[in-house]
């Protein structure tokens, strides 16, 4: 009966183990400066084919605002390197009404794990994300286009 009962409290550890990896994904939203819900994921990959980063779009239906973040995928950041993420609403007019922060919002640099946050108020409308990735010579972009509209 000991042993049984051993067993059933490992059980219910390993349970609880479990719970706490699968569960970070509200908890990441944070992590990359993002409040919201994670909408969706774009992978951001090079002419060979190799994944240097992801778009991670989240959506914060209370302000109306999604925001992104280019992030490098583990390999690619062992070190800084340039990495870049812009994000635009339909609104978006570069001749007459350009307010970053409203209607489109970049960033770049030397980053090791990530470029952004950016953030867009973006309620009723859709989104334009563009995401910039290089390690050493090689280099990735993804451009969604107008996505998640609404």
């Amino acid at each position: 009966m000991t042993r049984l009962r051993q067993a059933g409290v490992l059980a219910g550890v390993l349970m609880a183990g479990a719970f706490a990896v699968t569960a970070p994904g509200t908890a990441s939203a944070a992590e990359y400066g993002c409040t919201g819900t994670l909408v969706d994921t774009y992978a951001v990959k090079s002419r060979v084919g190799n994944t240097l980063s992801h778009i991670r779009l989240y959506y914060n239906a209370s302000t109306g605002y999604n925001c992104a973040s280019n992030v490098k995928t583990a390999y690619y950041s062992q070190f800084k390197h340039e990495a870049s993420i812009n994000m635009y609403n339909e609104d978006f007019r570069e001749d007459d009404n350009n307010r970053p922060g409203y209607n489109n919002d970049t960033d770049g640099g030397k980053f090791q794990y990530y470029a952004g946050p950016v953030k867009v108020y973006a309620k009723g409308k859709c989104v334009n994300i563009r995401a910039i990735t290089y390690y050493y010579d090689e280099m990735a972009i993804r451009d969604t286009g107008m996505v998640h509209c609404g």
